[in-house]
Formats: C-alpha cells, sequence, structure tokens
C-alpha cells in the first residue's frame, strides 16, 4: 500500500511539476498588458475577430528574436488579460518559412518535451494543446509572401476565434 502511493505521489508530482508553455518572446498569457504597453500604446488597441477582445502590435517586446519574428502581437479581454501572443515572420519563399518552422517546433519540442501534431487544415502547420493553452506554428502563403505564425493562445480564446472564423466561411 505505501508502494502504490509512494507511486502516485510521484506522478502526480511530476505531472503538476511539467513544464508548460505560458510565454512567447518574454510576453506571459493571462498577464495584464499594462506590463508590456504604455496606457498611451493602448489608446492604439482595435477589436479583435474573437467576440470581446482586443489586439495591438507590440513596438518594443521585452525579447525580439529577428530570426523568428518581425511583428509581436497580443490579443487580450476588456479586463486587459493577456489571451493570445502572436509573432509573424515574413519569407520570401515557403521552403525557408517551412526550414525555419521546423526548427522553432524542435526547439519547444525539446524545452517543453512534447510532440506537435500536424494540423490537417494547414499545407505546414502543426499545434499542441498543453493544459488549457495551444501553442502552433502554421506557414501560411499569399501570392508574394509567406508567414511564419508562432502563437499560443488560451482554450477562451480560440473558442471565441473559431465563432468568428466559422461564421465568415
Amino acid at each position: 500500500m505505501k508502494k502504490l502511493l509512494l507511486t502516485l505521489l510521484i506522478t502526480l508530482s511530476t505531472t503538476i511539476l511539467a513544464k508548460t508553455p505560458e510565454s512567447l518572446f518574454g510576453i506571459y498569457i493571462n498577464d495584464n498588458v499594462l506590463d508590456y504597453v504604455t496606457k498611451e500604446e493602448l489608446k492604439s488597441k482595435r477589436k479583435d475577430r474573437a467576440r470581446g477582445f482586443y489586439s495591438l502590435i507590440l513596438k518594443n517586446p521585452p525579447l525580439s528574436n529577428k530570426d523568428f519574428t518581425d511583428k509581436l502581437y497580443v490579443s487580450f479581454d476588456k479586463n486587459n488579460k493577456i489571451v493570445k501572443i502572436q509573432s509573424d515572420k515574413v519569407f520570401q519563399t515557403f521552403e525557408n518559412c517551412k526550414n525555419v518552422g521546423y526548427r522553432v517546433r524542435k526547439g519547444f519540442e525539446n524545452k517543453y518535451d512534447i510532440e506537435f501534431v500536424t494540423n490537417l487544415n494547414i499545407k505546414y502547420g502543426f499545434d499542441k494543446w498543453v493544459g488549457d493553452n495551444q501553442i502552433a506554428i502554421q506557414c501560411l502563403a499569399t501570392d508574394n509572401v509567406t508567414y511564419l505564425l508562432i502563437f499560443l493562445q488560451t482554450e477562451k480564446y480560440k473558442e471565441k476565434y473559431d465563432e468568428y472564423f466559422y461564421s465568415n466561411i
């Protein structure tokens, strides 16, 4: 009986202590957006596509990584609680995007000991739900350029975004 309890305790404690992705580029999910922008910058917020949320581009993100991001966005609720962090990087070719996306994916998998799942709805896309947060890496091509999108979002935000997306198909 003691061995069973010890095994259960060890299993629960390692599960609880497992690292989960809670930030991208120094921005944390559930933080107050005012931790990252001034009140003046907050005035430039716009309504997000997901109903009930706002978004803005961070002019001075805590971490800057030009290999993976050109612009860093945050989405937040009416209480200024961050619910999504998104990085956009422009590439001239889809292959370049895929190569960098692969490096990002492997980095996250090693750091958090997770395995991404292929998103079959996207030509090059991977995501993983960890707790209530989804982390995703995607290459999306337009006529002229390809975007590498890296984002971390809460389940609450994703549900509202999906409502918007599927109502506009």
